[in-house]
């Protein structure tokens, strides 16, 4: 922790004000520019990380593919099929859309309808 006394240290690391290039105080405490270094780099693996552990581009299975599993499993009832295959693919093509990064600036995931 810094000291009540003139001489200001790194809350982390503990190095004073002469032993480092700059010091940034906050409420009540100081952070180095070699922590901040060691935290940037903390934060650049995790990121990193989470991005690898993003899903995937995945192919939305067209309504015929998924009516065809369905045919496995179910029998008769062709018209729920049908309208059930249609709309699993529709909810799997807006699940692919609205996860896609978006190019050109920020933008709400819900900005096309705007004016719905």
């Amino acid at each position: 922790m810094a000291r009540a006394s003139n001489l200001t240290m790194c809350s982390f690391c503990g190095k004073s004000h002469a032993e480092v290039k700059k010091l940034i105080a906050g409420p009540g405490v100081y952070i180095c520019d070699g922590c901040i270094n060691v935290c940037r780099g903390i934060l650049e693996k995790e990121l990193n990380e989470d991005e690898d552990e993003a899903p995937r581009h995945f192919s939305v299975p067209k309504p015929k593919e998924l009516y065809d599993q369905l045919n496995h499993h179910v029998i008769g009832q062709d018209h729920a099929k049908k309208v059930l295959s249609v709309a699993v693919h529709n909810h799997y093509k807006r699940i692919q859309q609205f996860s896609a990064p978006k190019s050109g600036g920020k933008r709400s995931r819900f900005s096309e309808y705007q004016d719905v």
